[in-house]
């Protein structure tokens, strides 16, 4: 990772707001920082949004607006989706090369841009995001984590500087916030693409698996016959990564607070699996009586308040 941008401080009252720009993989990355002054103390949010969605879009700046209004630093990001500096919402532009998996990669670059600067970090994921925050953390949080617990249990009463090449850092990201996290299903992948497009499923992914690395024609999300990269449609839609929530919930070894809106009918994949979350003491999963997807308004307020009130 390399920081490339931090320019355009613009202060609005007592509120740092700072346009974030840094690089990975050959892309330059796109955040929205905002700092309220006098803010020493609590830790840095990350927001990560939904589905090809963008920093600016409306639930992530209502969610940053309130947090600002609480007094809390955050930092919301827009993923790459395979483009170049890219902001605003991702459009059915071809050649598509955004890859689902490839978000955990971003996150993790922001995560450690936070951390030289920030002691603590709560990576908050909407939808989509929900599922990506989980899957970074899987990939790069985890294992850190029950290492560190491990390492710790067994030497409990060594200090760190005793511990030798056992010794490990605290992670720094210290809990999870999912904002109504997608959940999938292999069938019912099947059933509401044929619906959509009037096409097998089975059919492009094997398409898209003998030409991984080719650009195929395909229908994809909400862009009907494009052309897409045979491994971005792979990541979208065959069973890795996995993006089904409520199977990376069910091994969490951290914190995770979980919002779903009751008027939400994308929840209902969540409640029929969610005895499974519920066997991890680690997850709390709180409900908004009238919300839908986008919990806007005064939802917006309850779920900052509630996050604040969860936090250690």
């Amino acid at each position: 990772m390399r920081l490339i941008l931090f320019v355009c401080m613009i202060y609005t009252g007592q509120v740092l707001a700072v346009p974030v720009q840094i690089e990975h993989d050959g892309l330059r990355l796109n955040g929205n920082l905002v700092v309220p002054a006098g803010s020493t103390s609590g830790p840095m949010f990350i927001l990560v949004h939904g589905t090809w969605g963008h920093s600016g879009m409306e639930i992530i700046d209502g969610l940053q607006a309130r947090l600002t209004d609480a007094g809390q630093k955050s930092l919301a990001i827009t993923l790459s989706l395979g483009v170049d500096n890219r902001q605003g919402f991702m459009n059915c532009e071809p050649p598509i090369k955004a890859n689902h998996g490839a978000a955990a990669d971003e996150i993790n670059q922001w995560v450690k841009y936070a951390q030289t600067r920030w002691q603590q970090i709560v990576l908050v994921g909407h939808s989509r995001g929900g599922n990506q925050v989980m899957l970074y953390n899987q990939a790069y949080n985890q294992q850190h984590i029950l290492d560190y617990s491990q390492t710790h249990s067994r030497n409990h009463s060594q200090s760190d500087s005793t511990l030798g090449n056992q010794s490990l850092t605290e992670p720094n990201v210290a809990r999870f916030v999912l904002i109504a996290p997608m959940t999938w299903d292999a069938d019912e992948a099947a059933k509401a693409y044929a619906e959509r497009f009037g096409a097998v499923l089975a059919d492009r992914l094997a398409v898209a698996r003998a030409r991984t690395d080719e650009v195929i024609r395909a229908d994809l999300l909400n862009c009907p016959d494009i052309d897409v990269l045979g491994r971005s449609f792979l990541s979208y839609y065959s069973a890795e990564p996995t993006r089904n929530t409520p199977e990376l919930l069910a091994t969490a070894a951290q914190p995770v607070l979980i919002f779903q809106g009751t008027d939400d009918s994308l929840a209902q994949g969540f409640i029929a699996q969610e005895a499974l979350v519920e066997k991890n003491p680690l997850i709390t999963v709180q409900w908004l009586d009238g919300a839908d997807h986008f919990f806007r308004d005064l939802y917006t307020d309850d779920i900052v308040d509630a996050m604040l009130e969860w936090l250690p």
